[in-house]
């Protein structure tokens, strides 16, 4: 992955669940701007790690569905897998 995407899919994913998990438990009209908040650094995050692996921004969508989007951004093969990583 490279590393100027690895930083901004950490930042993003990690963002959009907290902000997510925040806006459930308020149950609120805040708490709704929260949940689109973290929904939208969520997919962020996620465009971010498929163009860190090599792919289109637009694999970032797969974001709407959540742990599971991720999770098949996760096992897609890394194209930048012999990219110096920058740690």
């Amino acid at each position: 992955m490279l590393a100027q995407h690895k930083t901004n899919t950490n930042i993003g994913v990690g963002l959009g669940i907290v902000l997510q998990i925040a806006g459930r438990a308020m149950q609120s009209p805040f708490g709704l701007l929260l949940l689109l908040v973290g929904a939208v650094a969520f997919i962020w995050g996620c465009s971010e790690y498929a163009k860190g692996k090599g792919y289109s921004g637009w694999f970032g969508l797969l974001g709407l569905f959540s742990i599971l989007g991720l999770v098949v951004l996760a096992v897609m093969p890394d194209k930048h897998k012999d990219a110096p990583s920058g740690a």
